[in-house]
């Protein structure tokens, strides 16, 4: 016998003395639940056909996932794994045999063992068995006999594989979970995660976003009624309502795009796609933040719901559909900027300013072009010629920039006109002195786009703007010069 026939028997003698170690998918080798993912990818995808879902369960769990995978298929590599457990399969690996198993379906659970590589086998779910807790515990006995398999997992449906399993495992972001485990079995091997910090619950609802709300108080400002009580707790009330209803619209979309998140080099550290913080909580969020903003929505004018409603319409429609539709996308969010200037003048029950409207529409088309450059310059750096998720390309970079430009000074057009019209001359005791803001908006705009194609601005101007010094100068000039115009 050769030395190299001697190495290969001595490993697999040393293989054959370890226990087989199986590794759970769902929250264990990944840091999501692969059904959740599928099931919002297929919503997205389809989102009239979802409302056929309810029937699909009641033909049982396996059925169900085994008729999702049929619809939609999810991509290995863009699933966010943990790291914790790939490596400890890895050293694992040289001297023991090691199997993906999983409740996920069989056409899923295979891609992602070829991806990660590795595996000796896969352990699924097909049409008629959903692999987990009890069935799962049967499987891997009838496969390796009782205690004679080493196991890894990470919720509490898996104590019916650890009371069978020779060696156990476990990985969560619950210290307590982990002690509990550690208290019923001898000798486990424990990979404690992150857990979802609330800095990464404030990341996730974006709460810096909130400050986009704070045009439902422009009306309110604009027609000097600042002193009116009322209509000061009716705009506060409308704020809180519509940023809550804004973060649930953003868990929404965030939900919808993991993958293109996960492709995307900043996004991919968003708490969903990363996996921080599961799908699954992200939806019960969604449903808490609906309902208080809806709950908020009874101490305001009752047209203020109709605005809403409007607003989380054409939310969902970007979402679902028109975040991939070239310009047409820019046009809807800037429309959503608008919808909140005419949710403050419902607020005060006041007339609608063409003025207002018209220089809303055409300065924030200007920064949801600005959003899209910013996008196109990095993907032009990196050599992407397109984005998952958007329609764009790099190609289009010199077009985008050109309308988002033209529209910035669209607007300072619209506030020279303004200036000029009949209702200033009522209003303030100097209104020439308004002029002013034309120059400083000019600058504002200029800068804004002088930033984007040098490749500075972050990917959202409004985030941008609260950051930077000179926005915030430039603002105050123009309250001093609209309080020296009153």
């Amino acid at each position: 016998m050769n030395s190299d026939n001697t190495s290969s028997a001595a490993f697999e003698q040393t293989k054959e003395k370890k226990l087989p170690l199986c590794v759970d998918l769902d929250g264990t080798l990944i840091k999501t639940d692969s059904l959740h993912e599928l099931l919002l990818k297929f919503i997205k995808n389809n989102p009239l056909k979802s409302l056929l879902v309810p029937f699909w369960i009641l033909s049982g769990k396996a059925a169900f996932k085994a008729r999702l995978t049929k619809e939609v298929e999810l991509q290995p590599a863009l699933l966010p794994y943990n790291e914790k457990v790939l490596d400890y399969m890895k050293e694992q690996s040289d001297d023991r045999e090691v199997y993906l198993c999983t409740g996920a379906n069989e056409a899923i659970a295979k891609p992602i063992a070829d991806y990660v590589g590795g595996f000796d086998g896969v352990i699924a779910s097909n049409g008629d068995v959903n692999v987990t807790g009890k069935n799962k515990s049967d499987l891997l006995n009838k496969k390796f006999g009782k205690g004679a398999y080493a196991y890894i997992g990470n919720a509490s449906i898996d104590y019916n594989v650890w009371d069978d399993a020779g060696e156990i495992a476990v990985t969560s972001s619950s210290s307590g979970f982990i002690s509990a485990v550690e208290k019923r079995y001898d000798n486990v091997t424990s990979f404690k995660l992150p857990g979802a910090s609330p800095r990464s619950l404030i990341k996730a609802v974006r709460l810096h976003q909130w400050v986009k709300n704070s045009l439902l108080f422009v009306p309110l400002l604009i027609d000097h009624k600042i002193a009116n009580v009322s209509m000061v707790i009716a705009a506060v009330l409308g704020f809180l309502s519509f940023s809550l209803m804004a973060s649930a619209t953003y868990l929404i979309n965030d939900l919808l795009d993991l993958e293109a998140d996960r492709a995307h080099p900043k996004k991919s550290k968003r708490p969903f796609a990363s996996g921080t913080i599961s799908a699954f909580s992200g939806v019960k969020i969604t449903i808490a933040l609906f309902a208080l903003s809806i709950a908020l929505l009874f101490f305001v004018p009752w047209e203020f719901s109709i605005v809403a409603g409007v607003y989380l319409v054409s939310t969902l429609l970007y979402s679902f559909h028109v975040k991939s539709m070239v310009i047409l996308d820019a046009c809807l969010l800037a429309g959503l900027f608008t919808i909140r200037v005419i949710g403050g003048t419902v607020l005060i029950a006041n007339e609608w300013s063409f003025w207002l409207l018209a220089f809303s529409m055409f300065l924030f088309v200007s920064l949801a072009f600005t959003k899209r450059a910013a996008e196109l310059y990095q993907q032009i750096q990196r050599d992407v010629k397109h984005t998952a998720g958007r329609a764009y390309r790099t190609d289009d970079y010199p077009l985008i920039v050109s309308m988002g430009v033209s529209s910035g000074f669209i607007s300072v057009l619209v506030i020279a006109l303004y200036v000029n019209s009949v209702d200033v001359v009522k209003m303030y005791t100097q209104p020439e002195v308004l002029w002013l803001i034309c120059p400083l908006l000019m600058y504002w705009i200029g800068r804004i786009w002088l930033k984007t194609v040098r490749g500075q601005m972050n990917e959202d101007p409004i985030v941008f703007a609260i950051k930077d010094r000179i926005s915030h100068i430039t603002a105050i000039l123009a309250v001093i010069v609209v309080g020296i115009a009153a």
